[in-house]
């Protein structure tokens, strides 16, 4: 069953950033576990998921998606096959704010609190800085988004050196460092009258590393990552809108001296139709008929997205009269396909040949007879 996420946090559809924030706030103050330890396991699992609810609903870009498409509309694109974990959540400096009314002078602070609850701590030495995230923008056809499709890209990002491993040492000698002793963190005390406030940060002298490299590999200079252009098939999927976004892991910049990489993020730009006019998951396209197509009627062959389809043109259609093919539109994410609505363009001649004119001629005496003849019986 698909998760609610505004009924886990319990707010409505329509609930502002504060609205969100503060329920959030209120819920997690529930359910943390240092709150809950007669039954710390059921109370983490509560904690993430509030947490996931609020990773979505608080980041514009995620909520849109799950609006339209629902939870498959955030796992797919932006969590993973594994789900939601700590390492997507992208608002922690909310998490501080939150927290740090009645969980500030707690040991290694949120970072370390937060990492426990997702699985995710390194243990005795400080989680080393990720590499960066990368952006690029992959055009593609109207037709490449009714079925999906796979599009080639190259992309230049920083990878894990070949020469050192991406260790940044060239023999793997280091030494221990002094400020820290191979911890990676140094610890801050400050007094305030009674109080005690205890601040763990990364080590400056190591960036958190806990050792210090004697011998640096010459083809990185130490860093463990290198510039390099990579090709990569990327999945469109079906139903996809101009302006997605897909997220690829693992494929931004590597992280210095192994460290994990960062996220490419791919937004698609749909190039405009010369015939097809996309309304989500509706197709629109203008028909030219003549008048007397609009006025007998007629059986015709039109292009749609998908391919060649028949219609019926009634009698009596009138210009700019709309005529709906049902599920010969673009596929939606969540199921379903949307339609091809074809407006009625009649063609009035500006010129005509004299039997053209004969004919309308004795068409409009035919007019002028019937009208006189309904004024009269009238």
């Amino acid at each position: 069953m698909s998760k609610d996420y505004y009924e886990i946090l319990g707010v409505d559809r329509d609930a502002g950033k504060d609205e969100i924030k503060k329920a959030y706030r209120k819920k997690a103050k529930k359910f943390h576990p240092d709150r809950n330890p007669d039954k710390a396991d059921w109370a983490r699992e509560k904690f993430k998921e509030i947490s996931e609810a609020y990773e979505v609903l608080a980041d514009e870009d995620k909520k849109r998606n799950y609006d339209r498409y629902g939870e498959a509309g955030v796992r797919d694109q932006y969590f993973g096959d594994q789900g939601f974990t700590w390492n997507d959540f992208s608002h922690r400096e909310d998490v501080n704010d939150i927290f740090s009314e009645f969980f500030g002078g707690r040991g290694g602070g949120v970072e370390d609190l937060f990492s426990d609850l997702f699985g995710s701590r390194r243990r005795g030495r400080q989680q080393v800085q990720r590499g960066n995230d990368l952006r690029i923008t992959v055009e593609v056809e109207l037709k490449d988004i009714y079925k999906g499709t796979e599009k080639t890209i190259r992309i230049h990002r920083k990878k894990s050196c070949d020469t050192c491993g991406g260790s940044g040492s060239k023999d793997g000698s280091a030494n221990t460092c002094s400020k820290c002793g191979g911890s990676g963190k140094v610890r801050n005390v400050q007094r305030q009258g009674f109080q005690q406030f205890i601040r763990v940060s990364a080590c400056p002298e190591c960036s958190g590393r806990g050792q210090i490299m004697t011998n640096p590999c010459p083809d990185c200079d130490g860093g463990g990552v290198v510039d390099a252009m990579e090709t990569l098939t990327v999945n469109i999927p079906a139903g996809a809108e101009d302006g997605a976004r897909l997220k690829v892991r693992g494929k931004g910049d590597a992280g210095e001296r192994g460290a994990p990489s960062g996220d490419l993020y791919i937004y698609l730009s749909v190039k405009p139709h010369d015939k097809f006019v996309r309304k989500r998951d509706d197709i629109y396209s203008e028909l030219e008929i003549s008048m007397a197509q609009a006025a007998l009627g007629d059986s015709i062959t039109i292009d749609t997205i998908g391919g060649k389809a028949k219609m019926k043109i009634p009698p009596g259609t009138q210009p700019g009269q709309h005529f709906r093919l049902r599920g010969k539109g673009l596929p939606n994410l969540r199921g379903g396909t949307g339609d091809h609505i074809v407006i009625a363009d009649v063609n009035i001649p500006k010129k005509l040949t004299k039997e053209q004119q004969e004919l309308l001629k004795q068409f409009r005496q035919i007019e002028k007879k019937e009208k006189k003849g309904w004024f009269k019986n009238s």
